[in-house]
């Protein structure tokens, strides 16, 4: 996903996924299809802003703020494959606002 051409897309979680801290990762079980997935810092912090309320663009600007190592551009890219993946495992469903 382009966040630049997205950004006012809603994200949401997948109500059906399991999730559990392990360690400084996340773990999220999908009973769909049986599968776990291992989330880092990053990817978890992506997951737990997909309330079904903030845009795209609102969860990177959560980031600039968040992660203040990262410039604006860097971010925006890591939350374009974070938001491809999560949404190609069906573990984030994306809503035009």
């Amino acid at each position: 996903m382009n966040v630049s051409q997205a950004d006012s897309n809603r994200l949401s979680r997948n109500p059906q996924i399991e999730e559990a801290p392990l360690e400084s990762d996340l773990m999220l079980f999908d009973p769909a299809s049986s599968k776990f997935y291992v989330l880092n810092r990053t990817m978890a912090f992506v997951w737990r802003e997909c309330d079904g309320e903030k845009t795209v663009e609102a969860i990177l600007d959560r980031m600039t703020q968040n992660f203040r190592d990262i410039d604006r551009a860097s971010a925006s890219k890591d939350l374009g494959v974070a938001v491809d993946q999560l949404v190609s495992l069906g573990l984030v469903h994306a809503q035009q606002s």
